[in-house]
């Protein structure tokens, strides 16, 4: 004999019950129906530019010291790292560099104790974002890999704006002179 079933209707044992009349069509075609959900395609939504920034701060805040002397350590590879993307992003983001480890090298050498650590550190967040290999875009996509190294370092440039204004003020440079001279020094590099 059957159980009884939640309509009151009989059913007998062996036999599975079907709900709704997508089953009970496979059912009768002698189709088996998959239990997983179709996958559906997702596209990756771009990168906003709080999410940049949060994650500028976020590392800004985990960063010690003397991470900023590893940092200065590793130049040399930051700079070949940056000098990978051309054009003129690649430009841009050479001549931020050329700021941020300028503003570093004095701060660790304690030349110019007047700038916030705050902007130090939004600056050596930038740098280790460059020196680090695993990025929001990883750097080994032709064309598009460095891409977020240089968003990243132009939020940390933008966030630690007025750090760098003093900066440039007690290094003699005026703000928009520091940014000319920054293009200048990335169309040399680029020659």
């Amino acid at each position: 004999m059957g159980r009884p079933t939640k309509a009151g209707k009989t059913k007998a044992r062996g036999q599975k019950r079907t709900t709704g009349t997508r089953a009970v069509t496979a059912a009768r075609r002698g189709v088996r129906r998959s239990r997983t959900p179709r996958a559906k395609t997702l596209r990756a939504a771009p990168l906003t530019r709080d999410e940049v920034t949060q994650a500028v701060v976020e590392l800004a805040n985990k960063l010690a010291p003397a991470d900023v002397g590893d940092l200065l350590v590793a130049e040399s590879m930051i700079r070949e790292r940056a000098a990978q993307l051309p054009g003129g992003a690649g430009r841009v983001l050479r001549g931020e560099l050329e700021l941020a480890f300028m503003c570093l090298k004095d701060h660790a050498a304690g030349r110019c104790p007047q700038i916030p650590y705050y902007s130090i550190s939004l600056l050596a967040a930038g740098v280790a974002y460059l020196a680090d290999q695993l990025d929001f875009v990883p750097d080994f996509l032709p064309r598009i890999g460095m891409l977020d190294d240089a968003l990243v370092m132009a939020v940390a440039c933008d966030l630690s704006r007025d750090g760098l204004k003093r900066y440039c003020v007690w290094k003699g440079l005026a703000p928009a002179l520091a940014r000319r001279a920054q293009r200048r020094l990335a169309a040399r590099a680029t020659r």
